[in-house]
């Protein structure tokens, strides 16, 4: 099984990773006053937004943790 670590991205390649699927990967970036986590480790782009980056990395992390 791979293993990921979560990158920051800009929006624009955010944009391009939903819309494409691909690369595959977890993904984060900082939205206004929001941090969007984006989990593409299946190719389905999974998608939450957080009120702060240490809730983000967790979901992108932590197979475990319930928004």
């Amino acid at each position: 099984m791979l293993t990921y670590k979560p990158r920051k991205m800009s929006e624009k390649d955010a944009t391009i990773i939903i819309e494409r699927r691909h690369p595959y990967g977890l993904f984060f970036l900082k939205e206004g006053n929001v941090y969007v986590g984006i989990d593409n480790r299946d190719g389905d782009a999974w998608t939450e937004k957080f009120p702060t980056k240490r809730k983000c990395l967790k979901w992108l992390t932590d197979a475990a943790y319930e928004i």
